[in-house]
């Protein structure tokens, strides 16, 4: 019993360091709204979404996914730089055709807890950039279509407030990555 349960401390333990942050490490691809261990209850956003439909001068750099097992979501981490200088720009979300569901989700810290809230969209003032990173606002990319394997390309659609979708070429991300310039 007590190597059993080692082991199952081990393994959490190293999925942790590998995977980054509490938040992504404890995440249960198939689960949410599911407690867990380290970071309190992920849930949907209490906010409406925005009825601002902004602008469609965005651009996206740095985009790249954190390709996890598929028992994990994947993390997706990019640039948004709203070139507009008098609109907001709405992100309603990111679709792909290499994973089945995509979510914007926020992690904020509040009394020492990690807490990961799916958000309906987010906006970037005019002209202003707002990095999607580990810790931060991400999208969780669930149920891979296809074997990925890092390294690869694929075509992200960003859709925004106005209706408009911004194909992205994302590069495909070992698990140990934690910044675009990473393998």
């Amino acid at each position: 019993m007590k190597k059993l349960v080692l082991a199952g401390v081990v393994l959490g333990a190293t999925t942790a360091s590998l995977l980054g942050t509490p938040a992504l490490a404890d995440h249960q691809g198939g689960s949410h709204g599911g407690a867990h261990a380290n970071h309190a209850m992920h849930s949907s956003s209490a906010r409406a979404p925005s009825s601002v439909k902004g602008s469609d001068h965005l651009r996206v750099d740095d985009c790249w996914i954190r390709l996890l097992p598929k028992v994990a979501p994947s993390g997706g981490f990019f640039v948004l730089n709203n070139e507009d200088k008098s609109e907001p720009v709405v992100l309603k979300g990111i679709q792909t055709d290499a994973f089945g569901m995509s979510m914007l989700h926020e992690t904020t810290e509040k009394n020492g807890m990690s807490a990961m809230e799916m958000v309906p969209d987010v906006t970037i003032e005019p002209g202003q950039s707002l990095p999607f990173k580990p810790g931060s606002y991400h999208a969780m990319l669930e149920k891979p279509k296809a074997d990925l394997k890092a390294g690869q390309q694929i075509t992200v659609h960003f859709e925004l407030g106005t209706g408009k979708k911004i194909p992205v070429q994302c590069t495909l991300k070992s698990p140990s990555a934690r910044k675009f310039s990473d393998q």
